[in-house]
């Protein structure tokens, strides 16, 4: 295109066509992120029902209940890597769109792993709290429906705002030279 159009055009379209990088399928590559995050994400569930007062048991990447009552699989699908995906989107266009200097874009995008992570072991919380609480059918019901499935989005788009307001403040406040 900077050959076709000039040196202006390719600068500006640079940026949409990078974005087509987050529409190409990981496939088996995939699981060199997923079950580390499998493990991450079951892990640190567990650690906050206890913190709740949740009893659940932690088999690998298994949650149970000690009663044997409910029992959730953290599977690949849960392991949170298609909301990270998402979430690494937003931050970069938002960062891109927000931000002129390098470190706060790259810190921007850096932050959409923690938040991410943070929004999928919501979910899974939510998930075993509903089911200690209500029974195993609502616990299900909490995993299957759409509504409950935009839990991890939460945190992050409230993480990015808060951030984003802060970075941009500190961007004011600075002096100029």
């Amino acid at each position: 295109m900077g050959l076709a159009w000039g040196r202006d055009w390719l600068r500006h379209s640079l940026f949409p066509f990078f974005l087509f990088i987050f529409s190409v399928p990981l496939g088996q590559h995939g699981q060199v992120i997923t079950f580390p995050l499998q493990e991450l994400v079951s892990w640190l569930t567990e650690k906050a029902a206890h913190i709740f007062g949740v009893d659940v048991i932690r088999v690998g990447t298994q949650l149970f209940d000690p009663s044997g009552s409910y029992g959730y699989e953290v599977a690949a699908a849960c392991s949170g890597i298609r909301s990270m995906v998402a979430i690494f989107l937003l931050a970069t266009i938002y960062s891109f769109f927000s931000f002129r200097s390098i470190w706060q874009r790259l810190l921007f995008m850096a932050l959409a792993v923690p938040f991410a992570i943070f929004g999928n072991v919501l979910r899974m919380i939510l998930i075993i709290v509903t089911a200690a609480i209500a029974g195993g059918n609502a616990g299900n019901y909490v995993h299957g429906s759409w509504i409950f499935s935009l839990i991890p989005y939460i945190p992050a788009i409230a993480g990015f705002l808060l951030v984003g307001r802060w970075l941009e403040k500190r961007e004011m406040e600075k002096p100029r030279e």
